[in-house]
């Protein structure tokens, strides 16, 4: 199709999304780490890198499903 919706872009926006979801999830893993350790500064670190993967992921998303392939 022309605008970009058929069935294997929306397979690969699929697996994409799937794989930024791991990558998210790994992340957080990371954060909640940091979390739990016994210096204010990992926690600092910690609250700031599970802002920063909301942010990024809310645009990672955006990005990804609203460009255009081909």
């Amino acid at each position: 199709m022309q605008d970009g919706r058929g069935p294997v872009h929306v397979a690969i926006k699929s697996l994409l999304s799937i794989l930024l979801l791991m990558l998210l999830f790994e992340g957080m893993v990371t954060a909640f780490h940091l979390l739990n350790l016994p210096s204010n500064i990992a926690f600092f670190e910690g609250v700031c890198l599970l802002l920063a993967l909301a942010g990024a992921g809310a645009v990672a998303f955006r990005w990804l499903w609203n460009r255009r392939w081909g």
